[in-house]
């Protein structure tokens, strides 16, 4: 269950969404862990977005590193700056953006739309959840995650996206269970590697950049996180 913070409601659709208090970016009560995230987003604006570049796949080679709180936070981040940013959860094997900013009510995701020539992106979306920031969450599993992340459907959904919103922030899988975000990379051709102090070991990140590389991905930069 989410651990509720703030209960916001969204200026379009009158949706309501729980806050968790592990968006640090929306409160004083961890300026550090919000410092860290700023720096990221400074770096990324100087080196990547004024640059051209309109998204990236947030990623980590081991579960439980802090790669859905780095995406999300960052997400949150970017938007506090005026940057129209969309934030997408593309783990559809263990969706974990909404457990920190969670929809009252249930709503087609990034599952339905891929798998449906019939469903519209735009009825996936949550259209500014915060100022600036809109989400599309993932939609719940999905079994056939790879396929869906292989389908031409879902690389014409991301391209849509890239068009629609000033910098897209995607929200990986870890790579040791999956191949998903070497698809997702390789889509969106921008990667930053979330590790975790005395967690991640080095070899992993190392073979993980080695791994994006050979798929053309450019990995931008490595965040050491603490959660």
């Amino acid at each position: 269950m989410v651990a509720s913070a703030l209960d916001v409601e969204a200026p379009v659709g009158g949706e309501r969404y729980e806050l968790s208090p592990d968006l640090v970016t929306l409160s004083d009560q961890r300026p550090s862990e919000a410092e860290s995230i700023r720096t990221i987003r400074t770096h990324l604006i100087a080196r990547h977005i004024r640059d051209g570049r309109r998204g990236i796949a947030v990623c980590a080679a081991t579960p439980g590193v802090g790669c859905t709180f780095t995406a999300t936070n960052l997400a949150v981040s970017l938007s506090q700056v005026g940057i129209s940013t969309l934030l997408i959860d593309a783990d559809m094997r263990n969706p974990g953006v909404e457990t920190l900013i969670r929809p009252l009510h249930s709503t087609p995701g990034l599952r339905d739309c891929a798998g449906s020539e019939d469903i519209q992106p735009v009825t996936c979306i949550h259209s500014e959840v915060l100022p600036n920031l809109s989400i599309m969450y993932a939609g719940g599993r999905a079994e056939n995650a790879q396929e869906l992340l292989a389908s031409a459907r879902f690389r014409q959904l991301i391209d849509r996206c890239l068009r629609d919103y000033e910098f897209t922030v995607i929200d990986t899988p870890p790579a040791s269970l999956c191949a998903d975000a070497r698809r997702i990379g390789s889509i969106i051709g921008y990667a930053l590697i979330v590790a975790r102090s005395n967690a991640t070991r080095m070899s992993d990140v190392v073979q993980m950049d080695h791994r994006f590389q050979e798929d053309g991905t450019r990995v931008v930069g490595t965040v050491l996180s603490e959660v």
